[in-house]
């Protein structure tokens, strides 16, 4: 039955099943399963316009409907077995309640902190399992137009290893450069860095490959880059790149130590307060 004809059907249902309260009447019907005038008008929210409420409950009674139609057919051509569902419903619905016992053990009483002794020691432990794919590096960027004044100065300061230049170069970048970025002190990947040169990777590869410091030019601007330090690919990862991952990875072993502690805990409890009879 197509939806307006559904919805035209509407008046006459109210009016022929007085076995409905006023306030449940029903405005569709499946076989003998009806979709009452209430449930409908709870899933629209209050205050929608009537061209939108309108739109919103077709909608609705068109879903209804389809979803009827098809768990007649189901339940006409399922096997017995095929339609026993309980139990599936039941172990999804104990595992969910399991699941967020747990979850909220968890958030009660382990600890989301860990030091720098931990995570240290399990890199140490486990450096064989940390290889770079990709070389990383430790580098300063720095991005001056043309056009800015005392470029000589700032190239100065950038050659230079002592600390009073460097904090001129900062100092002089903040009202001069477009850009000045050391990236927190973090290493990143060499990759991510050269995609911010206007070289490409067969000029980094022929001419700028084992320079530590470079100066490259276009039309508008100077690039600096200095690699502070460098680790290539199938290197071991530096402790600063990996960090978070042994974060990661120590946070989950404690969670699974955890949740195993808890079972076997309540295992026990079980057992001694005779909860539990093994026959």
């Amino acid at each position: 039955m197509k939806l307006q004809h559904i919805l035209i059907f509407i008046p006459f249902l109210w009016a022929c099943n007085d076995k409905f309260a006023k306030n449940e009447q029903p405005v569709a019907k499946v076989f003998d399963k009806y979709l009452l005038k209430s449930e409908v008008s709870g899933f629209i929210p209050q205050g929608t316009p009537s061209k939108d409420s309108l739109i919103m409950a077709q909608s609705y009674v068109r879903n209804w409907i389809t979803k009827e139609l098809l768990l007649h057919k189901a339940t006409q051509n399922l096997s017995d077995e095929e339609k026993n569902i309980r139990k599936q419903v039941e172990d999804y619905s104990s595992s969910i309640l399991i699941h967020k016992y747990k979850e909220k053990l968890i958030s009660q009483k382990l600890s989301r902190e860990v030091s720098e002794r931990e995570i240290s020691q399990y890199y140490d432990a486990n450096k064989f399992n940390f290889v770079l794919n990709t070389p990383v590096v430790r580098a300063l960027f720095v991005v001056i137009p043309k056009s800015a004044p005392n470029i000589e100065n700032a190239r100065k300061w950038f050659r230079s290893k002592e600390a009073k230049d460097q904090e001129a170069l900062e100092e002089y970048c903040i009202t001069s450069a477009k850009k000045f970025d050391n990236f927190n002190d973090q290493w990143i990947e060499l990759r991510n860095l050269l995609n911010l040169l206007p070289i490409t990777s067969a000029e980094w590869e022929s001419k700028y490959k084992n320079k530590e410091s470079i100066e490259i030019e276009d039309d508008e601007n100077h690039y600096f880059l200095k690699i502070n330090e460098l680790r290539q690919a199938h290197e071991t990862a530096p402790l600063g790149y990996v960090k978070k991952e042994i974060e990661i990875l120590l946070l989950n072993k404690r969670k699974i130590s955890f949740e195993e502690n808890l079972e076997k805990d309540i295992n026990t409890e079980g057992l001694r307060k005779d909860y539990v009879k093994i026959y």
